[in-house]
């Protein structure tokens, strides 16, 4: 095969190569490396890997299905809270989805800048979530019980059906 026929084909198949590498990839890739699970379901939230686009969680509780979202401030925060909205939550449209620098949620609409995630307790905030604590490494660990003691916040969410 010539050398100029081989950088014909070359050219042609590398755009279907590309593809199918980043076809390959999870969407959702980044998140994984930002959080993990050990085997008894405490989440730990690797802090230095979250950026300022939501990182959502998900968990899976008995037989819910849940998330935490997780997000970094502008002021360097990172910022975590259950994704369902305080006042909708029951709603099967009770979750947040990323817009413009914060969240907005599905149900009612409502915008909140990051800087506003899981601060506020009461009202219509993303529910925020208690007894978080801060590992020796700067990360964030969320313990099973937490999550278990919330997952009735969720028992009508639709998030993704």
């Amino acid at each position: 095969m010539s050398k100029r026929k081989f950088c014909s084909i070359a050219a042609r198949l590398t755009p279907m190569l590309l593809w199918c590498v980043i076809a390959a990839v999870p969407a959702h890739s980044h998140e994984e490396a930002a959080w993990s699970i050990d085997a008894q379901g405490n989440l730990t939230i690797h802090a230095q890997r979250v950026t300022y686009e939501p990182v959502f969680i998900p968990l899976q509780v008995e037989e819910q299905r849940m998330e935490i979202l997780a997000v970094r401030a502008r002021d360097g925060k990172v910022r975590v809270a259950f994704n369902t909205c305080q006042v909708c939550s029951g709603a099967p449209r009770a979750y947040f989805v990323p817009h413009e620098g914060g969240v907005v949620c599905r149900n009612c609409g409502n915008f909140f800048p990051a800087e506003q995630v899981g601060g506020a307790s009461r009202g219509c905030n993303p529910l925020a979530v208690p007894n978080v604590e801060a590992t020796a490494s700067g990360d964030i660990a969320i313990p099973a019980s937490v999550q278990a003691s919330y997952a009735g916040a969720f028992r009508n969410w639709k998030r993704g059906l």
